[in-house]
């Protein structure tokens, strides 16, 4: 059985890992990169700031404690699977396109799929604004996908990161929101409900990687 998930997942990785051009070279060598989106963290930790004002101390430890959680997780079920990334594995060398010449030993769950399925859906949580979400969702799913293009990833580790990073934010924002009740005056947390339209954007999304997977596969970026 699992035999068989590795098979289909490594030919699904050499579909979209060979659908190369230089010029996505370039593009997702820039976007996969984690220095590219320095910009982006302090522009949230901006906005953080001017909608919880003196709160915002504890959403930002909050916000901590998640990305802490969610790079120790994923690199503690690296060193627990001890799944070989496409760049280390023998049966693949020669066939995997590697432009950023990066990546560790182990692969499987990609740490990049769960930091950035995790800062998006608690910045959903937290902000309430729908836009901002969406953009964070897309954010995270481009940043995922960068991981197998570059060849570092197969799609089931970015798959299985992404939830890892889902259930990592909805755990850290129920935290949030205990702290909220027990210890804060003034309420931090806006919605206090988890609603079912939150849920149908999370379904959404991981329902979106698959199909963006599979329809990139049989394109490829030198179509776009």
């Amino acid at each position: 059985m699992f035999e068989w998930l590795n098979q289909i997942d490594t030919q699904f990785f050499l579909s979209l890992n060979g659908a190369a051009s230089p010029f996505f070279d370039r593009f997702f060598a820039f976007f996969t990169s984690k220095e590219t989106w320095y910009p982006l963290y302090i522009l949230l930790l901006l906005l953080i700031v001017r909608k919880y004002k003196m709160q915002s101390i504890w959403v930002i430890l909050f916000f901590i404690i998640l990305i802490v959680l969610s790079d120790q997780l994923s690199g503690l079920v690296k060193d627990l699977v001890e799944r070989l990334r496409p760049t280390h594995e023998p049966s693949l060398a020669g066939q995997v396109h590697n432009p950023t010449k990066s990546g560790g030993k182990y692969g499987f769950v990609s740490s990049h799929a769960a930091n950035s399925f995790a800062l998006a859906v608690l910045t959903g949580f937290v902000s309430q604004r729908k836009r901002l979400w969406g953009v964070m969702l897309l954010w995270a799913l481009i940043t995922s996908y960068s991981r197998i293009y570059v060849g570092v990833h197969y799609p089931f580790d970015v798959f299985f990161g992404a939830i890892l990073g889902v259930l990592i934010a909805w755990g850290v924002y129920w935290l949030l929101k205990i702290f909220d009740e027990h210890f804060q005056r003034k309420r931090i947390v806006v919605a206090g409900r988890w609603k079912a339209e939150h849920a149908n954007m999370l379904i959404v999304a991981l329902v979106f990687i698959v199909a963006t997977l599979l329809v990139v596969s049989k394109l490829g970026p030198k179509y776009f």
